[in-house]
């Protein structure tokens, strides 16, 4: 079992330049997401903070600043189920990072006051980097880096691509004007090499070797997702890739709309949405005599970037397209991971129709899927017309 360390923030309030102080803690989807995602893929989760006092959540996070109504009552009770463990975190100086395969940090204005000066957590955050163990952050949580100092006095992070919350992003907080200091800003005196999305407020990672930070709240899901589909053990991930002679937000508006799945899929032969954007219901088949229908989840959404799915009960999935940038081209990478094992029957009912290998059945299936999402592109795109390269 994958056993994730996920260190929070103590602090209720972040002293300002002027002396006073503004009320925070951290922020609960950053917090409440990742942990949803994680229990769900099946990992063990300790929370620790200094001094083991229980954390604050940042109320603002739980209110117009958190997202729609229907997302942050989600949020709070979700918190509000998980209330006996926030209460009772784990002391951060008596932690071993060596007992955990992920350690993961969430921010709110938290990390800005107390984590960003915490030894305990510098010296967490230098074992961990140079382990090669994966180290996530998000938002505002890099602050906590500039407490890690190796023997010498360097910063372990220098020379590191990293994002955090920009400054743009911050300036939109009333109270950012008294701010003792910026974080994209310190991140980038200190050696970081800053990256930020085109947008401010949507989902952006950034993974330099076992570094993976979020720019903002909107990226929690999209980072833990992209963690348990890295590190986790899942009992069946099958990943292919393939470039497409198109630019990412093309090949994104394509493989985004499900209702044209069966064009590309051999095994999905039709989908229709249940709710536009969120929830959609699709019709598979293997042979002509196999077939079931699934329900599906989009849980991240980021046009030119990412399109992720779960499937419901029987497949107990989830579904994943990465898209990168390549000069005047697309990487698409498809992943699908399965955290439990089949169930018997299914597997009797899949040898019965000639999959024996259902690694392999798959692989070969997504292959298809993405040599034909390059046709369905190229088709519609008349100057790439004749031109198809497959990544190797």
């Amino acid at each position: 079992m994958t056993a994730v360390l996920i260190v929070v923030s103590a602090a209720d309030r972040w002293t300002l330049n002027d002396g006073t102080s503004h009320p925070t803690g951290y922020w609960a989807e950053e917090l409440a997401e990742p942990h949803r995602i994680f229990a769900a893929a099946g990992w063990d989760i300790t929370i620790a903070t200094p001094g083991g006092v229980a954390p604050t959540v940042d109320r603002l996070s739980l209110g117009f600043a958190g997202g729609l109504p229907a997302k942050t009552r989600a949020v709070a009770d979700y918190l509000r189920k998980h209330e006996s463990t926030l209460a009772h975190p784990k002391v951060l100086a008596d932690i071993d990072p060596g007992d955990y395969d992920v350690v993961f940090y969430p921010g709110g204005h938290g990390p800005m006051e107390d984590l960003a000066e915490d030894t305990d957590s510098g010296r967490i955050l230098t074992t961990v980097l140079d382990s090669g163990r994966p180290l996530a952050l998000l938002c505002h949580a890099p602050a906590a880096t500039l407490a890690a100092r190796r023997e010498d006095g360097t910063w372990p992070f220098e020379g590191y691509r990293m994002t955090a919350l920009s400054n743009t992003e911050e300036r939109l907080n009333r109270f950012s004007r008294k701010a003792k200091w910026l974080l994209q800003d310190r991140l980038v005196e200190s050696g970081a090499i800053y990256q930020k999305g085109r947008l401010p407020l949507r989902p952006f990672l950034v993974v330099d070797r076992n570094l993976y930070t979020g720019q903002n709240p909107a990226s929690s899901t999209m980072l833990a997702h992209k963690l348990v589909t890295d590190h986790g053990s899942a009992a069946l991930h099958v990943s292919v890739s393939r470039l497409i002679d198109a630019d990412p937000l093309t090949v994104y508006d394509a493989l985004s709309d499900v209702t044209t799945i069966g064009q590309r899929s051999p095994e999905t032969h039709a989908a229709k949405w249940i709710t536009s954007g969120k929830k959609f219901k699709g019709h598979n088949h293997i042979g002509p005599l196999y077939r079931w229908s699934t329900v599906c989840n989009v849980t991240e959404d980021a046009p030119g970037r990412s399109f992720a799915f779960e499937v419901a009960w029987p497949s107990n999935t989830s579904w994943r397209y990465d898209l990168t940038a390549v000069e005047d081209a697309t990487e698409v990478t498809l992943m699908m991971t399965k955290k439990q094992p089949q169930a018997a029957p299914v597997v009797a009912i899949q040898r019965m129709v000639g999959v024996h290998d259902r690694a392999e059945h798959l692989r070969t299936g997504m292959s298809q899927t993405l040599t034909r999402l390059a046709q369905q592109v190229e088709r519609a795109t008349p100057h790439h017309a004749g031109t198809t390269r497959r990544s190797q």
